[in-house]
């Protein structure tokens, strides 16, 4: 009797856990082709483990978004096109607890999800085999909430969606945050395809990422849709509702810009106007301007280099602020950090062309401006930890802006600025819509000069003191 009992129990664990003659059949084929432009390779976090789930990719994003300011609430219909990294019989999602779950539907059938906290898990109708794909249909309202981050820097203390009493809204999120306004694999190594259309109340205006598509009106409400051609890592979502006036602009070549500002943000638009002129500076630089539109809008605080719309409120919209959010379209949106680890790439780059900017438009040299960050940069370093090694309290601290830009310097001044700028234009160019870490940069940075950099590099990136000290 306990001989049949394990062969039937044996029976049965074969017939459910895999084997490739008994598996559980898996969901039918579905042409992810048209999104291979999104497709990535995620990862786990080692800094942020709980953000991201590295066994999907999500490819494209359809956001029907609708923004209420009186009940300062939200509407939504999220269509997600996922592929399977590995066998999968359910699929996690990053979504707020704030959010309440209306429908999903995978495939067109539906299906009874759990969410937890801010994980929203789905069940599969039928199995995913590695890379094959499938649609889910998210319906969701609610009343959205900011996360509590745990982060020391002020204005990350909230990440995510916030609103005001006025009814405005808008939601910036780095390093993870996008999961309070909508489902979403929140992890910079999986960039999608987005379509994000906002509804909103006439005399209102709806602002995303991507390029701007235009209007409709129907009734008292009116949508404006945007589209991302481009990946896109979550962090660089954007939404904003508020009473926006749009003015037109074009940028090199052609680009249209679009500036999005309210009735009281004169200064601002004359601030926002400079944009063509540090786009053709930043050309120079680093070239050609990576996406097929670009534009500011004005926030209600902080600052944040969103895809193809940079968003800055109150005093942060300044040149040379705009300046450094415009780089990080060639250094972080174009070219990213895979986890945030590597979050210095992202902005030793842009600090170091804020820096020289700076010097070659207001009184004082390069060097000038980085004897100014040497003496800070000892101080950073000792309370936030280094560059490559920071403290997991003290995400986008001044450490990972002021060394790496320092280290940079380092090099320029070795290899001369012919070479320099070369370097830094092919970085952008031979690796775009691309994730990448220390180990492939310094890879690449030796193979390009024909130096070995790695001392150097992992000097600035790991020394619990200032290099130069």
């Amino acid at each position: 009797m306990r001989k049949l009992s394990l062969l039937l129990l044996a029976t049965a664990l074969t017939a459910t856990s895999g084997g490739v003659a008994s598996a559980a059949p898996t969901a039918p084929p579905m042409d992810l082709a048209p999104y291979a432009k999104g497709r990535s390779q995620p990862v786990q976090d080692p800094v942020y483990p709980a953000y991201g789930n590295p066994s999907i990719d999500v490819l494209h994003y359809g956001l029907e978004l609708g923004w209420q300011p009186s009940g300062r609430s939200l509407t939504g219909t999220a269509t997600l096109t996922v592929r399977a990294v590995e066998r999968l019989s359910e699929i996690r999602l990053d979504f707020g607890r704030a959010l309440k779950i209306d429908e999903v539907t995978v495939g067109g059938k539906a299906v009874k999800p759990r969410h937890h906290k801010d994980d929203l898990t789905i069940p599969l109708p039928a199995p995913l085999a590695a890379d094959q794909g499938a649609r889910v249909v998210i319906r969701y309202h609610g009343v959205p909430k900011p996360h509590k981050s745990g982060q020391r820097r002020i204005d990350l203390e909230l990440l995510g969606l916030r609103s005001a009493a006025d009814g405005s809204a808008w939601a910036l999120q780095e390093p993870f945050g996008a999961f309070t306004w909508f489902p979403v694999n929140d992890h910079p190594s999986d960039e999608a395809l987005y379509d994000v259309a906002i509804t909103v109340p006439k005399g209102w205006a709806g602002v995303s990422h991507g390029k701007y598509l235009g209007k409709s009106e129907k009734g008292r409400e009116a949508t404006y849709r945007w589209q991302s051609t481009e990946p896109v890592a979550s962090y660089l979502t954007l939404f904003t509702a508020d009473r926006y006036r749009l003015h037109r602009d074009k940028g090199p070549r052609g680009i249209p810009i679009t500036y999005w500002t309210r009735k009281e943000d004169d200064r601002m638009l004359r601030v926002a106007r400079g944009l063509p002129d540090l786009m053709r500076w930043m050309e120079k630089k680093a070239g050609p301007y990576p996406f097929p539109s670009a534009g500011v809008v004005a926030t209600s605080e902080s600052g944040m280099e969103t895809q193809q719309m940079i968003a800055l409120g109150g005093h942060y919209m300044r040149p040379r602020i705009v300046l450094h959010e415009l780089a990080h379209h060639w250094f972080g949106n174009s070219v990213g950090p895979r986890t945030w680890k590597d979050v210095w790439l992202n902005e030793g780059f842009a600090m170091y062309f804020e820096m020289q900017w700076t010097a070659d438009h207001e009184p004082g040299t390069i060097e000038d401006f980085m004897s100014g960050l040497r003496v800070r940069e000892k101080h950073m370093r000792q309370e936030m930890g280094p560059p490559g090694d920071y403290r997991r309290d003290w995400f986008a601290g001044s450490n990972v802006y002021y060394a790496p830009a320092l280290m940079l310097h380092e090099i320029r001044k070795q290899i001369g600025d012919e070479r320099f700028f070369a370097m830094t234009r092919a970085w952008v160019q031979e690796h775009r819509n691309t994730g990448q870490d220390r180990a492939s940069f310094t890879a690449w940075v030796n193979h390009h000069t024909g130096t070995d950099f790695t001392a150097l590099i992992d000097a600035w990136l790991d020394s619990r003191t200032s290099p130069e000290s």
